[in-house]
Order: structure tokens, then C-alpha cells, then sequence
């Protein structure tokens, strides 16, 4: 996560070539074809619908949505340790997807 990678052409296509600029970047962009999955589903808020939520409202910083979108698309991506979670918000691909 949050490398700078070298320009490099994949084997299978020498006409293609990738080159990275020198901002970090993520191996992490199925993130995004999975949050789209999970908003056209409408799998989080039927899921946020069925679970009581039993926090202070006042003392609520992230809401059970969020929560249940980071932990599926954590978990999707092979994140298995959650305690990652504050490491991985420095992902920018992550930061988009998570939102």
C-alpha cells in the first residue's frame, strides 16, 4: 500500500505500457468495483436497517453504514486484521471507496 512503482508493460501485451506518476499508489482498486456492488444492492442499508444501533447519538463519529462498508470491503479485499483500519485510511484508493 503507498508505493511508488517503477513504469513497467505487462507481458501478455507489449502495446500497453503503464507509467505511474510519483504519488502513492494503491493495489487496493477493486475497492472501488466493490463499493459500487454494495451501493446498486442496497446491501448496507438493508443490513443498516436490520441491526440496532444502540449508541449515544451524540458520541456517534462514524455511522453503522460506514462501519458496515469499510468492514465488507476490508474483509473483500483480504484486510483480515481490522486493526488495520487506521493504517489503510491513508490509502487514497480506500479513502474514495470507504466514503
Amino acid at each position: 500500500m503507498g508505493e511508488t512503482l517503477p513504469s513497467w508493460k505487462p507481458s501478455c501485451n507489449l502495446s500497453v505500457s503503464v507509467q505511474l506518476s510519483e504519488r502513492k499508489t494503491s493495489s487496493d482498486a477493486g475497492a472501488f468495483l466493490l463499493r459500487e456492488v454494495l451501493d446498486r444492492s442496497g446491501v448496507i442499508e438493508s443490513l443498516d436497517r436490520q441491526l440496532l444501533d444502540d449508541r449515544a447519538p451524540a458520541r456517534v463519529q462514524h455511522s453503522l453504514s460506514s462501519q458496515l462498508r469499510t468492514l465488507l470491503i476490508q474483509r473483500a479485499l483480504g484486510w483480515d486484521d481490522l486493526s488495520d483500519t487506521q493504517t489503510l485510511a491513508n490509502d487514497p484508493v480506500l479513502q474514495l471507496a470507504h466514503a
